[in-house]
Parts: C-alpha cells; sequence; structure tokens
C-alpha cells in the first residue's frame, strides 16, 4: 500500500490536504501545527474510531480529543494505491456517532471495493492489525521503544521460522496454560469443582451415617420417655377427678361464706341508717339543753359578781362616811342617825348577798348534774355509735375477705399437683421430639443416600479423567517451552541480525552486536569491547537509533516487500546529532527505493541535508 493524499476535517485541521510521494515524503511542520494529528487521523482513517473509549484523567479520549475546532462534524477522506488500483476511503460522522460512515471504491470506478469495510480496512490494505501497525511501521518520537504484543510476536516468530501464520507460540502456550488453569487453577475450574464437590458428597455421606445414628438413639430415648409419660397421664386423669371434686366444694364453701358475710353487712348498714336517722335529732336537742344550762350557770355568776362588787362598793361608802367625821381636822360632821341607816342598810345587802349566794350555789348544784346527766347521755349515744360503725368495719373487712376468698376459688386453673418429675419426663420428651424432627429435616435436606453414592463414584470418574487430561496438558506445555526455545535460537539471530547491520550504520560501526531476548530486551556490544552493554547506559541519542534499528529490523521481517505497508516517523530522529542524522536520512532513502517513507519532523536540518536528493517529495505545513 502506498499513501497518496490525506483530506481531514479532525482536530486542528479544517478541511486540511496532505498529500505524499511515492518514496520518502518529507514533511515540515513547527511543533503545534498538527503533525501528531495528521498521523492520528491517518490510524483513524485504517482502523477507524474507538467510540467506547472513555475520558481519563489528563487523557481525554480520541472522540474528544479531535473533536474539530470548527464545529463541524468530523470526516476524512484517505486516497491510497493498492494493488495498483486507487482506492478512496472515505469515514464521516452519522447519527452523532463521530466517523461512523465508512465507504471504499475505486476512483477509476467509483465502484465498491468488495469484502472491504469499516473494521477491516486498515488490516486489508497494510496487512497488518492496529497493534501490530503501532508496534512495527508507525515510529513516534515518544514512542520508539520495540514492545512485546502476541500479534507482533506471532508474525515476527512465523515468519522466521517456517513461514505459516496460522500458529503463535504465545497463543498456543496461552491457551494451554488456560486449559490447565480451568482444570486446576481458575475459579471456575473443572477439576477443583469436581473435588470440592467430590469432598462435599463425602461429607454428606459421613453426616447421613452420624444423623441416622444419633436418630435411632433420639427414637429409643422417646420410646422409654412415652412410656413415663403414659403412667403420669393414667396418675393425672386419677388425681384430676379428685381435684375437681374438692375445687366444687370449696367453691360451694366460698359462695356460702360470701352471701352470709354480705347480708351481716347490709343488716348493720341498715342499723346504721335507723340509728343515726334516730340519734341525730336526740343528740341535737341534748346539745341544745347543755349549751341553753351553761348559759344559765353563767348569767348567775355574772349576776352575783355585779350584785356582790355593788355591795362591796356601798359597804366601803358607808364606812368611810363613819370614819372620816373622825379624823383629826376634817372639816365637815354629819348626823348620827343618817349614819345608822346607812349601817342598817349595809346590813340587809349583805344579808341578800348570803341569801343570794345560797340560792345560786342550789341553783348551779342541779345545773351542773343536770349538764352531767345530759353529757352522759350524749356519749352514750356516741359510744353506740362508734361501736356500730366498728361493727360495720369488721363486717366490710370479713365481706372483702369472703369476696376475694371466692374470686380466688372461682379463677383456680391448672389441675391436681405432680411432682417435678412428672414435668420433667414431659419437658425432656418434648425435647427429644424436637431433636428428631430436626434430625429428619436434616436427612431430607441431606438426600437420598443412594442417590448421593451413585452421584459421587460419577464424581470421581470425571475427576479422573480431567486428572490425566489435566497431566497430558502439562507434558503438552513442556514439550511446548521445549520447542519455544528452539523456535527462539533460530528467529532471535535473524532480528539482531537485521537490526545490526541498521545499527551500526546508524552509529557509524561504534556498535557492532545487538543480543535480543523473547520480551525485547536489549544488550549492545561496543566496537572493540568484549563486554555487552546494557540500554540504560547508553545516551539518549544512541537508544533511540538503537530502537529505530530494532523497527526497521522488525518492519523488514513483519513486512517483507513486494506492496510493503509505509513507514511512517513522527519527529524520531530529534535526539539524533548531525552525523547519525545525516546516516538515519541516507538509511531512509534507500529503504524508501523498497517501501514508502513519511518523515515527520519540526526541524530544517533534515530539508538542508536532502536539499540536493532529487527522489524526495517535500511538504511544508503553515508555519515551518
Amino acid at each position: 500500500m502506498k499513501l497518496r493524499k490525506l483530506t481531514a476535517t479532525f482536530g486542528c485541521l479544517d478541511g486540511a490536504t496532505l498529500t505524499f510521494g511515492p518514496g520518502l515524503t518529507l514533511i515540515g511542520a513547527p511543533n503545534g501545527s498538527g503533525k501528531s494529528t495528521w498521523c492520528a487521523f491517518l490510524r483513524v482513517m485504517l482502523y477507524g474510531l474507538d467510540t467506547r473509549q472513555r475520558d481519563r484523567k489528563g487523557a481525554p479520549a480520541d472522540k474528544n480529543r479531535y473533536r474539530p475546532w470548527n464545529g463541524k462534524p468530523m470526516e476524512g477522506l484517505l486516497e491510497c494505491e493498492h494493488q495498483g488500483a486507487v482506492i478512496l476511503l472515505r469515514r464521516t460522522s452519522a447519527g452523532g456517532v463521530p466517523m461512523g460512515d465508512f465507504s471504499a471504491v475505486y476512483q477509476a470506478t467509483g465502484l465498491p471495493v468488495p469484502g472491504l469495510t469499516a473494521d477491516n480496512a486498515g488490516e486489508v490494505l497494510t496487512g497488518l492489525s492496529r497493534e501490530v501497525f503501532d508496534r512495527s511501521v508507525f515510529l513516534r518520537q515518544t514512542a520508539l521503544a520495540v514492545t512485546q504484543s502476541q500479534d507482533l510476536e506471532k508474525r515476527i516468530t512465523d515468519l522466521v521460522s517456517s513461514g505459516e501464520e496460522d500458529v503463535s507460540w504465545s497463543e498456543a502456550n496461552d491457551r494451554l496454560k488456560a486449559w490447565l488453569h480451568r482444570r486446576r487453577f481458575h475459579k471456575s475450574g473443572r477439576i477443583p469443582l469436581l473435588e470440592a464437590e467430590a469432598a462435599q458428597l463425602r461429607q454428606t455421606v459421613a453426616q447421613t451415617a452420624a444423623l441416622r445414628q444419633d436418630l435411632a438413639q433420639q427414637q429409643a430415648r422417646a420410646a422409654t420417655l412415652r412410656r413415663q409419660a403414659d403412667h403420669w397421664d393414667k396418675r393425672l386423669s386419677a388425681e384430676t377427678d379428685k381435684f375437681q371434686t374438692v375445687s366444687q366444694q370449696r367453691y360451694a364453701q366460698a359462695a356460702a361464706e360470701l352471701d352470709a358475710a354480705q347480708l351481716h353487712l347490709q343488716t348493720l348498714q341498715a342499723q346504721q341508717q335507723a340509728q343515726v336517722q334516730q340519734m341525730d335529732g336526740e343528740a341535737q336537742e341534748i346539745a341544745e339543753e347543755i349549751q341553753d344550762t351553761r348559759r344559765a350557770l353563767s348569767s348567775r355568776r355574772w349576776l352575783m359578781t355585779a350584785f356582790v362588787t355593788l355591795v362591796v362598793l356601798l359597804t366601803v361608802a358607808g364606812a368611810a362616811l363613819y370614819l372620816l367625821p373622825r379624823l383629826p381636822g376634817f372639816p365637815l360632821e354629819f348626823p348620827e342617825i343618817p349614819l345608822l341607816f346607812l349601817a342598817l342598810g349595809a346590813g340587809v345587802l349583805w344579808l341578800l348577798v348570803l341569801l343570794f349566794t345560797l340560792v345560786k350555789a342550789a341553783c348551779d348544784r342541779r345545773d351542773r348534774r343536770e349538764v352531767a346527766d345530759l353529757q352522759a347521755l350524749l356519749d352514750t349515744q356516741q359510744q353506740a355509735d362508734t361501736s356500730l360503725a366498728q361493727a360495720l368495719r369488721e363486717a366490710q373487712i370479713r365481706r372483702d375477705h369472703a369476696q376475694k376468698y371466692f374470686e380466688a376459688v372461682s379463677q383456680q386453673s391448672g389441675g391436681p399437683y405432680l411432682p417435678p418429675e412428672a414435668e420433667a419426663c414431659r419437658a425432656s420428651l418434648h425435647q427429644v421430639e424436637q431433636e428428631i424432627a430436626q434430625l429428619q429435616g436434616q436427612l431430607t435436606a441431606l438426600g437420598d443416600p443412594v442417590a448421593v453414592d451413585a452421584q459421587l463414584d460419577e464424581v470421581e470418574e470425571e475427576t479422573a479423567r480431567l486428572q490425566a487430561d489435566y497431566d497430558a496438558l502439562e507434558i503438552a506445555i513442556e514439550a511446548l517451552q521445549t520447542a519455544d526455545r528452539q523456535l527462539h535460537a533460530r528467529f532471535s539471530p535473524r532480528l539482531s541480525q537485521q537490526a545490526e547491520s541498521y545499527f551500526a550504520q546508524l552509529t557509524q560501526g561504534a556498535f557492532s552486536q545487538i543480543t535480543l531476548d523473547r520480551d525485547f530486551s536489549v544488550t549492545v556490544g561496543q566496537a572493540g569491547s568484549l563486554t555487552p552493554r546494557p540500554l540504560a547506559l547508553l545516551s539518549q541519542g544512541t537508544r533511540d537509533q538503537l530502537y529505530l534499528a530494532l523497527r526497521l529490523g522488525v518492519a523488514d521481517l513483519v513486512l517483507p516487500t513486494p506492496d510493503a505497508c509505509p513507514l511512517i516517523l513522527d519527529d524520531a530522529l530529534l535526539a539524533f546529532d548531525d552525523d547519525r542524522l545525516a546516516e538515519a536520512l541516507h538509511l531512509l532513502t534507500e529503504l524508501a527505493a523498497k517501501r514508502q517513507v513519511i518523515l515527520f519532523t519540526c526541524q530544517h536540518r533534515e530539508f538542508f541535508m536532502l536539499e540536493d536528493q532529487g527522489d524526495l517529495t517535500r511538504v511544508t505545513l503553515p508555519g515551518f
């Protein structure tokens, strides 16, 4: 395949066109002008755009990274030569899917290219899968190192060894290991699953035997407990009849006692009510009489006090009238006769006082006796009322006790008393029956022992068969590894030989030997030195030259001419000094005679060094 022209609306490219020559095409463009965008566009035109890719932190998906800056739909056209015909490959956006519409037609006729689809276009035109394309003929300055891949390893090993492309050592080895793991180590492997199933079945058989033994023991124990329980049941029946008779008697007795207490209480309540009605009037009258008598006593006591006070005053006055004139120097004189009458009146008054005192004392004694009698009568009534109240309270207490006893007898439940042994027997029997039911349920869950034994035999037979397959796979893997070592001894020198010639030319003979491991790890031999040097000891420029040599060697082995896939280099020569850059350009010029070479560069050195080269296509992008 040879590229002729690209037309892109892709990222920063707005309907831009890029034309290529048949040999070496040198494209100059400053950084940021779209070199990497053109390379990404070419890959998308060949292999399509992965619309399932998602943005990651710091790494947007290609559908977002290369969305056209002008806001137009993403689209492009690839014009190329393939097997002597010019093909127009077009991808456009459709239905909201970037580059989702595909067409491939012959330029001469406009007819569709048979068998060329959106999925296989790149692989059909280049002869390479996307992965091999990236790892062989597409060289970027940031991704020069050759890395391992199953597809690349397959193409190299097959082409170097037998020329067949149907078998890959990695695929065969991985497939055998996958089979091995599926049988033993993988989480879904048959052997571990079968071994686990057999162990489970054996455990089931052992559990079934143990459960049957336990069930037999529990059933024997249950039979013994049932006999004991029957004995206690018979005893309980007899005791129950006796208990019912006693209970009926207690009920009748309690009911009779309650009725008697209720009747007595009602009688006392009626008596109290009648007594209260009768005694309320009498007590009121007695209290009024006592009050009247006490007021009469108080009146007489007051009257006696006033009368005696008056008599004393009159007596004192009479004595003063009698004595004052006889005092020496008293100026007045009183006649004798009035004084005599005054003394006589005083005597009469004192006689009246004496008489009143005797009458008052007699009346007071009479009234006090009357008050005492009335108070005694009142106390008697109160005492009788108190006695009746006490009797009423006692009757109430008796009635309450009888009520509680009646309720207790009425609500009495249960049955006759049985010894603790009977209850223990029933509890044990209940527990044993539960254990028997549990054991029977476990046996049911474990399944039929005959079926379990048959299943165990089948599992053991299949395990033995798969174990034989496993042993055979181990032998096959060992044989494959032996064959791989032999094969590696064949193709590794071929690739190393191809790369050594390129590396020696690029380094102007400074390095003459390359040792390549299966994972493409490299050591080099410097001219004049017997000690190989690891890659880490080389300068950046020398490492880039080594990787370029390896890439070219891989391309020779993977894509031999004719009709080889173009070799594309994106700033892959930046770290080369002028001398080695000149050698690299000379080498690329030689390769361009066999396959198309496209070199993107941001430097002017390449243009100056190839200024006199005639068979060269020069392209400069804006800003260069």
